[in-house]
């Protein structure tokens, strides 16, 4: 079992947040040299510069966004090897899990409270709006 043979868990954090960082800032850069592409106006000069411009503009975030996740699950993980005291497959699998869980409680569905069932609707749209 050499797979679980890793480096300890706080160079670990580091090292699987900045893998999926890379990960994320390449992919990312690939994906949006594409889409730039597509989206840009015609004329070669015009798409390389879109292509260029969404490289610049999405990849870093998109690497931010997989350095938030890997960096996530590496703390979970080794926050179950102390716990558990052993290195096993069961520690990736609960992290994972509790990592996706984490990561969906952010968004917004989950994030407002709903409307008490007694409060009638406002007669030009939702209040919450303007706010």
């Amino acid at each position: 079992m050499e797979e679980y043979a890793r480096e300890p868990c706080p160079w670990r954090i580091v090292d699987d947040c900045g893998g999926a960082f890379t990960m994320g800032a390449i992919g990312g850069g690939i994906f949006q040299a594409v889409k730039g592409f597509r989206n840009a106006p015609s004329g070669m000069s015009h798409r390389m510069r879109g292509s260029m411009t969404a490289i610049k503009t999405r990849a870093p975030q998109l690497g931010g966004s997989f350095a938030v996740w890997g960096g996530l699950f590496s703390m979970i993980d080794c926050g179950l090897v102390k716990v558990r005291g052993k290195e096993d497959p069961w520690n990736s699998i609960t992290s994972g899990a509790m990592t996706g869980a984490i990561l969906a409680a952010r968004s917004p569905q989950f994030a407002e409270e709903p409307a008490p069932a007694s409060m009638p609707s406002a007669p030009f749209g939702d209040y919450r709006q303007y706010q």
